[in-house]
């Protein structure tokens, strides 16, 4: 029996700002999925759509890369168990979200705003070494982008994004990377505050306010220890095992 056909979809939408020396590409939207060969036109056609309707403006560039998946290259997981936790101001939600990760990754605590702070101008995220307090990105501005991830069975081809869904997928997958501490993000949506702190421990902690409405800053923070295994397990994990998760009803 042969298996069943899946494509992982990518899109990436930017677009130029500034002049002279100074231009450079801003991100504007991105998505990805893994789906059935039947899904394949209609998902990317909302993509597509996603990325023309972006509030952060409209892209100079659309890359859509559609790429073949085999189902006995696919890990299948189940999602974090989530948690919410309701602030009344942003600063009490990151305060909240430091203190979860302080308890996570002893000594870490009180340099967690500077990091986050260094990951506003990133396109991925930062791999942070609990053990020697190093970065370990190959490239600091790029930094580590986990793909090939869907929702198990996820048939949804709307436009919109579900920030929720998205992010327990990617949360769910960093988590079972190899050596992966903990997760920070706070996304870099200018109309979204929620943010959310991830491990196998403490499961997928969805803080409803870590930044004020309209701030256009965000970033994500993984949290590695390199006494449990190499940077080079880890990145590869994340970029390249495909990997659909579970997230029930």
């Amino acid at each position: 029996m042969s298996d069943m056909e899946y494509y992982s979809l990518k899109m990436r939408a930017s677009q130029q700002v500034g002049e002279g020396e100074q231009k450079h590409e801003q991100h504007i939207s991105g998505a990805e999925r893994i789906v059935g060969r039947d899904s394949v036109e209609a998902v990317c056609s909302a993509m597509v759509k996603r990325a023309m309707t972006h509030s952060k403006g409209d892209p100079d560039f659309i890359n859509v890369k559609i790429e073949k998946v085999h189902e006995s290259d696919i890990q299948i997981l189940k999602a974090l168990p989530v948690t919410r936790v309701d602030v009344d101001t942003w600063q009490e939600g990151l305060e909240k979200a430091f203190g979860l990760i302080g308890d996570a990754a002893a000594g870490v605590r009180e340099k967690l705003p500077e990091l986050l702070r260094e990951t506003f101008p990133m396109r991925g995220a930062m791999l942070y070494d609990i053990a020697t307090g190093n970065r370990l990105e190959p490239d600091h501005e790029r930094g580590v982008r986990a793909t090939y991830m869907d929702a198990l069975h996820s048939s949804e081809v709307d436009g919109c994004k579900n920030h929720f869904n998205e992010a327990i997928v990617l949360a769910t997958k960093v988590a079972n990377a190899p050596g992966m501490v903990a997760e920070f993000c706070v996304s870099d949506d200018p109309n979204y505050v929620t943010g959310y702190v991830a491990s196998k421990e403490l499961g997928y902690v969805r803080i409803m306010k870590m930044k004020e409405m309209g701030d256009e800053n965000g970033g994500r923070i993984f949290l590695f220890d390199s006494r449990k295994a190499s940077a080079e397990e880890c990145i590869e994990y994340l970029q390249k095992k495909k990997v659909l998760v579970d997230v029930g009803a």
